[in-house]
Order: structure tokens, then C-alpha cells, then sequence
């Protein structure tokens, strides 16, 4: 009976993380092409609003499920290449967080001139979180494969 009880819980908190990383997919989406679609439709940028005030929400729900789901793998695995791959994509999420806090809130560092923006601007723009987001998805497949 526990181990239904555990199993039920595990794919719930599975179910949350799969549907948080789904919105945080299609939101970094669509924010790729935001002023293409308010062109088109104005209710997009509305759309669009709701989604950046949910932001902090659906990664709070992505670490949190992501940390249970963590713990819960490394008990059972004892791989390096597993541990590698776990800890590059956390570093890819860590990546995603900073450039969503510092293009939240928008640094005076970042309007000096100098070599150093220019580079930190490259690495840090926000056009960057959908292809980071989709790196952490095909490691998340990875990561699931290498489990079985």
C-alpha cells in the first residue's frame, strides 16, 4: 500500500514539473515572437503580461519538482555521467534565472560603455532562454533514459 501511495506521489509531482516546464516552454515561445503577434492581435501583449507575472511561479514550481525529483533519482542512481549531466542542466537553469533577474531588474551597469557589457549583453540576453530551454529539455530526456 505504501509503495502505491509513493508512486502516486512521485507522478504527481512528475505531472506538476512536466506541466510548469510545458508553460515555461511555450511562454519563452511566444516571447520570441511577442511584437510580431501584437502586430497581428493586440490581446497577445495582454496574454503576454499574465504570462511575465506568472514567471516567478512557474520557476519556483520547476526548482521545487525539480529538486524532489532530483533527490529521488540520485537515490537510486549512482552513475558520474548521470551526476554530470544532472549538474549541467542545473547550471543551464541557474543561466535562465540570471538573465530573467537582471533583465527583470534592469541593471546601471548594463548602460556603461565597455567591453565587458558588450560580452556580458551577449551572454545575458533574454533571446538566449528558448534555446537554453530546449537544451534543458533534450537533458531532461537524456537524464530519463539513462535511468531505465
Amino acid at each position: 500500500m505504501s509503495e502505491l501511495i509513493t508512486e502516486t506521489i512521485r507522478f504527481l509531482i512528475g505531472f506538476v514539473h512536466i506541466m510548469a516546464a510545458s508553460t515555461w516552454f511555450a511562454g519563452s515561445l511566444v516571447s520570441l515572437n511577442i511584437s510580431t503577434l501584437t502586430k497581428l492581435n493586440k490581446n497577445f501583449d495582454q496574454i503576454f503580461q499574465y504570462f511575465i507575472q506568472w514567471t516567478n511561479t512557474i520557476i519556483s514550481t520547476l526548482v521545487l519538482t525539480g529538486v524532489i525529483l532530483i533527490l529521488d533519482s540520485l537515490a537510486d542512481i549512482g552513475s558520474k555521467l548521470y551526476v554530470s549531466i544532472l549538474t549541467f542542466k542545473l547550471l543551464l537553469f541557474m543561466w535562465i534565472s540570471i538573465i530573467l533577474y537582471l533583465n527583470k531588474y534592469k541593471s546601471n551597469y548594463f548602460k556603461k560603455t565597455n567591453i565587458y557589457n558588450k560580452i556580458f549583453k551577449l551572454v545575458l540576453q533574454s533571446k538566449l532562454i528558448f534555446p537554453i530551454t530546449i537544451i534543458i529539455f533534450l537533458l531532461s530526456e537524456l537524464l530519463n533514459i539513462i535511468r531505465v
